[in-house]
């Protein structure tokens, strides 16, 4: 079996894109899947983030259980997940513009999340991603209205999607127009 590997990208405040992130991460291990996980660093100024107790907090935990990504992280990727929290792209969309600098980004697939399907935090994520050179992939359906088990639930699915399809790009004879 050819292995996938798949970087999870994601930004969170409190908890809820980590969880969308640890979900998809799962899947793609469920998948056989090779994974780094890896969150954001905060774009806000201390102070800001100093005035949120709850903010504060959450960083603190995250930034002990979590490294942020590596230059050598998206060429080693066959996937990238990205995951964000409503109404908050910058973060992932700025780490996403810095990708073409990191090599080639064709052929490897992309899936952006956002926590409670935010639509203009997914349009972001998708136009920086095409952008980018990745191939967008989207989850299946839509999940306005769901609750957050079932978010997770579809999140976890997509990462084990996600693995087989890169699987079967990779088996895939090359395309003679890309030499």
């Amino acid at each position: 079996m050819l292995a996938v590997n798949v970087l999870v990208v994601f930004y969170s405040r409190y908890g809820e894109a980590e969880r969308l992130a640890l979900a998809a991460g799962l899947g793609a291990i469920q998948a056989e899947g090779n994974i780094r996980l890896r969150r954001l660093a905060d774009l806000a100024p201390q102070e800001r983030i100093d005035a949120d107790a709850d903010w504060n907090r959450g960083l603190a935990r995250m930034n002990r259980d979590y490294v942020t990504p590596r230059p050598a992280d998206a060429p080693w990727a066959d996937v990238i997940i990205l995951a964000a929290p409503p109404d908050q792209a910058a973060e992932v969309e700025t780490f996403v513009q810095t990708l073409s600098s990191l090599g080639p980004m064709q052929d490897k697939l992309a899936a952006p999340l956002a926590a409670r399907s935010d639509a203009p935090c997914l349009a972001a994520l998708f136009l920086a991603a095409a952008r980018a050179g990745l191939i967008t992939v989207p989850i299946a359906g839509d999940a306005a209205g769901t609750s957050e088990a079932d978010r997770l639930t579809r999140a976890r699915l997509h990462g084990q999607r996600l693995v087989h399809l890169a699987r079967a790009l990779k088996q895939a004879p090359p395309d003679p127009s890309h030499d």
